[in-house]
């Protein structure tokens, strides 16, 4: 069973994946929970599909276990959600000795895992990630977090899990949006990790099945392993682990000014790298080589993405605003290559709106052509 080990200086932890692995996450709980109580917490859309079952599948007693079932949507990540959980824990009296349990997608690992960070001044916690996106980003690395009005993720710390489990049979059940957020991830890794991702990806691509359980393992472990070096090397995100945020830049301003839930995270990270690699065309006036490829891949992938309304300016504005800004110079993740990502900053804004223009014509003319499966 693939498993990667993430090594920090402080604390290091498993991210075990496979396929229908319950016993697994059975092992793994006996290690860490001992004589303690679990606080288990999941996603109302994972729940009403597999909470019971899988509760049914651990060896816990009722008496050790205290459920929550928290809201499905990026709306959840609020102070609103947030402070019902604190009240939950509190009433229930956790401990510090307690492990907090999270099931669901990025949102519930990223909500819930703030919670575990803040309760008495911290608690254990670990992740079952239950969509792509959970599985190949949001749950590894130990950023946790909430929403603000004025950008996303604004609130929040830096609060590793003990382990992550990922069982890739829940992938089965997502929709295919669901599944398209996942991919937009996995692209942003195949930018930054080159041909040894781009060439099997590709191939997924070209299957047109999405829910392949053992290519989907291939990829999301090519994925965990690349976050996983990144995050040993800068767990608190000072220099290297930026380049992470690869499309990400665009993406999370594109999220907000269409409204959180307009398109999904994964949808705008797609055509956040589309404005990069743009951006960093125009940058280098035309000369960026070796990107063709990667960036055929991206274009098919952008026919994914449902159409929206997106305003350039009101874009730039959010921009402004992006939390990883330094002082009031922007700095954007480039590629000089695929594998070969870079910080570039100083970029001249109208170099800026340039690239959402142009990633804009491509996505009208190109975006939600394929943006439904007819089995799903």
């Amino acid at each position: 069973m693939p498993r990667v080990n993430v090594r920090l200086q402080a604390h290091s932890y498993p991210v075990v994946i496979g396929a229908d692995n319950t016993g697994q996450l059975n092992r793994l709980l006996l290690k860490f929970l001992g004589s303690d109580r679990l606080f288990l917490f999941y996603d109302a859309g994972f729940y009403a599909l597999h909470g019971p079952a899988l509760r049914s599948r651990l060896n816990l007693s009722d008496k050790c276990v205290t459920e929550m079932v928290i809201p499905s949507s990026e709306k959840s990540k609020s102070q609103a959600i947030l402070k019902r959980i604190y009240d939950f824990l509190i009433c229930n009296r956790i401990s510090r000795t307690d492990l907090i349990l999270a099931c669901g997608g990025g949102v519930t690992t990223d909500l819930v895992g703030y919670a575990a960070a803040t309760t008495l001044r911290g608690i254990r916690w670990a992740a079952v990630p239950t969509t792509l996106v959970g599985m190949v980003d949001a749950a590894i690395g130990g950023k946790t977090g909430i929403n603000h009005p004025q950008g996303k993720n604004l609130i929040g710390a830096f609060w590793q899990p003990i382990f992550v489990h990922e069982d890739v049979t829940f992938i089965q059940t997502l929709t295919f949006r669901q599944m398209v957020a996942g991919l937009g991830e996995i692209l942003k890794y195949c930018g930054l990790i080159g041909a040894a991702m781009i060439a099997p990806f590709s191939v997924f691509l070209g299957q047109d099945d999405l829910y392949r359980q053992k290519d989907l393992v291939a990829l999301i472990r090519l994925s965990v392993r690349y976050k996983a070096s990144i995050v040993e090397r800068d767990e608190r995100d000072s220099s290297v682990r930026m380049l992470l945020n690869f499309g990400h830049t665009f993406a999370h301003a594109i999220e907000r000014t269409l409204g959180y839930g307009r398109l999904l995270h994964g949808e705008t990270v797609i055509l956040g790298i589309l404005a990069a690699l743009e951006l960093g065309d125009l940058r280098r006036a035309g000369t960026v080589r070796g990107l063709a490829g990667y960036r055929k891949i991206v274009e098919r992938s952008v026919a994914f993405v449902p159409r929206r309304r997106i305003n350039v300016t009101s874009v730039l504005d959010a921009i402004a605003q992006d939390k990883k800004r330094r002082g009031t110079d922007q700095k954007y993740v480039l590629l000089a290559r695929p594998g070969k990502p870079f910080i570039a900053g100083s970029i001249d804004r109208r170099l800026v709106r340039k690239a959402l223009e142009r990633m804009l014509i491509f996505y009208k003319g190109h975006g939600g052509t394929n943006a439904h499966h007819p089995d799903r």
